[in-house]
């Protein structure tokens, strides 16, 4: 282990600060912007005297502003919460109801970009996604949606919940490829027999448990990933129908699940039309998963099946160019969407349906570990970590990765290769902000200095598992700005696990390649060696005076706060 994961010429430039310049003339904040909270009451009554006076945002109507949020997933308590907060989203009160979500951008040189994953976790899938789609239509080449593993694998219920496929024998239905630790579909009937069975003292037939409404809910618990989603259906539908949800009956909430995808005016069907599975604007990348040496320039098969293949399919296509990757990434999405409305369902020796590939394109066994939408940075809260690399690097691990597609499962890709960001340089790609993967209570940066690309991923669905939500007090914006769409900076704002509010900004990127270190905190998205730990500087308070520090593995994270003078001085001590 390294004892300091530092970029050497920023030490120099700690020292300078440190030692030669007087004090008052520290400042990483950018200048020419004035502070959010003074025009926005909303923002201000939400981090209340946490806001710090000099705290910096957006505010000239022709510089360049973008918004972006991620996996949200249904619950819209919290993307209210961000909108109140957000330099580019509003809310219209006036034409807004309980049913109806009307979002609309600030400002004319605004973007914003949503990164995947809307629906499954609260009671709001049906109305956050309308919202979405409603601002992309209104909004076309300023908004845009990408799609996460939760909207494209509901392509999956046309055809599984289909009759045909419930007249199969139960005995023959196996556990989800990818995890075969998982219960058969036999396995959760007779666990639901049983419980049964010991509640009311009455015993059903497999057959007759054998429902589709039962088939959806083992489809929600067990292959999907959420298990209060059937619940939270419920709910929304009581709220949109105006009615107690106990009268809401289940098989209404089937109907819907279906509805939304198959129908073409269904909310998640009108979801993944408007969406792309990557977009770059200026110099910024976005996708869901992870750009890594796997699947960069990669392009899988239209014949590509959401299974376990026997070998290592042949990419459809490597294209080099960065944008024309986007373009055919792009691409594979219309047709996958084509190739469902043909054919939504199991043809007669049940070998193929249409939509597979795109089921395939959010499963990292069916493209062998090359999956844009599901790979993922990330590990215990922090962009990367020592048993990530562990992991990944693995000589037995390696090894199977010949002929067992499950290994790629638990791997988190690596923000640091740069092959990687030496590709991305190449093609003038400076930033890259992604989704997926939980990264604690603020996103996870990569600092620029490293490699000269900065890595983003701002999943904060799991900030505090204590928390009903998986959130709490916990909310993350994320915003680039600058004076154009190729000279910018990011800044993350909002409220930790603990209810304490921080503003980080990081370095200006700009020229094609270019990291200004005096604009900025050069100290953020740095790994760093404290009492003999490693940690990362994850966020700085907005008292001005703190460092929220960041260190874990797998899903255990730690937290510290530490004065960001002592951190200073032990690095130029070292």
């Amino acid at each position: 282990m390294q004892p300091l994961r530092l970029p050497f010429f920023s030490l120099v430039l700690f020292f300078l600060i440190w030692f030669v310049f007087p004090k008052e003339t520290i400042s990483f904040a950018c200048s020419t912007t004035t502070c959010a909270a003074e025009r926005s009451p909303s923002l201000l009554r939400s981090f209340s005297s946490a806001m710090p006076p000099d705290s910096q945002g957006y505010s000239s109507h022709d510089k360049f502003l973008l918004g972006y949020v991620t996996d949200v997933e249904g619950n819209t308590d919290y993307f209210l919460r961000y909108v109140d907060q957000s330099n580019v989203l509003t809310v219209q009160e006036e034409m807004s109801t309980a049913q109806t979500l009307i979002l609309d951008l600030l400002g004319t040189n605004t973007y914003f970009v949503y990164g995947g994953d809307a629906v499954d976790k609260g009671p709001g899938d049906i109305r956050l996604v309308r919202a979405l789609v409603d601002l992309k239509k209104r909004y076309p080449e300023r908004v845009y949606l990408l799609v996460g593993n939760r909207d494209l694998n509901k392509l999956r219920l046309t055809a599984e919940l289909a009759d045909d496929d419930m007249q199969r024998e139960i005995s023959s239905i196996p556990p989800p490829h990818w995890d075969p630790t998982a219960p058969t579909l036999e396995q959760y009937l007779k666990q639901k027999q049983l419980q049964e069975q010991q509640e009311m003292n009455a015993t059903k037939s497999l057959e007759h448990l054998n429902t589709r409404v039962n088939r959806l809910k083992y489809l929600l618990d067990h292959t999907l990933g959420c298990p209060n989603t059937f619940r939270f259906r419920r709910e929304e539908l009581s709220v949109l129908l105006g009615v107690n949800k106990s009268t809401i009956t289940d098989e209404q909430v089937l109907e819907s699940f279906l509805y939304e995808v198959e129908d073409p005016n269904g909310s998640l069907r009108q979801y993944m039309e408007c969406a792309n599975v990557a977009v770059v604007i200026g110099n910024t990348l976005f996708c869901h998963g992870a750009v890594d040496c796997n699947t960069m320039k990669y392009i899988p098969r239209d014949d590509t099946k959401f299974e376990n293949p026997i070998s290592k399919p042949p990419a459809g296509e490597i294209v080099e160019n960065l944008r024309a990757w986007v373009r055919a990434l792009n691409k594979y999405l219309e047709r996958g969407l084509e190739d469902y409305r043909s054919r939504p369902y199991w043809n007669a020796d049940r070998s193929s349906r249409g939509g597979d590939t795109l089921m395939a394109l959010q499963n990292r066994p069916a493209v062998w570990g090359r999956s844009i939408v599901s790979n993922s940075y990330g590990d215990g809260g922090c962009i990367t970590s020592d048993h990530a690399t562990q992991i990944r690097t693995d000589p037995e691990r390696i090894a199977q990765e010949i002929d067992n597609p499950l290994v790629f499962e638990k791997v988190s890709s690596d923000p640091l290769d740069t092959s990687v960001a030496d590709w991305l340089l190449q093609n003038e790609i400076q930033r890259v902000v992604v989704g997926h993967k939980p990264t604690g209570d603020c996103p996870a940066v990569l600092s620029a200095t490293y490699h000269g690309v900065e890595i983003v991923s701002a999943d904060t669905s799991f900030s505090d598992t204590r928390a009903d939500d998986n959130r709490g007090a916990a909310i993350g914006i994320v915003e680039v700005f600058g004076e154009s769409s190729t000279d910018n900076q990011l800044e993350l704002r909002g409220l930790l696990r603990n209810g304490e509010a921080y503003v980080s900004k990081f370095l200006r990127l700009h020229d094609a390649g270019k990291v200004d270190t005096c604009t900025g905190d050069a100290m953020l998205g740095l790994r760093i060696q404290h009492d003999n730990l490693d940690y990362w500087i994850k966020a700085a308070k907005a008292d001005g005076a703190h460092y929220w520090l960041t260190r874990g593995h797998g899903r255990h994270v730690e937290y510290k706060t530490v004065d960001k003078g002592a951190i200073q001085k032990e690095l130029i001590l070292k």
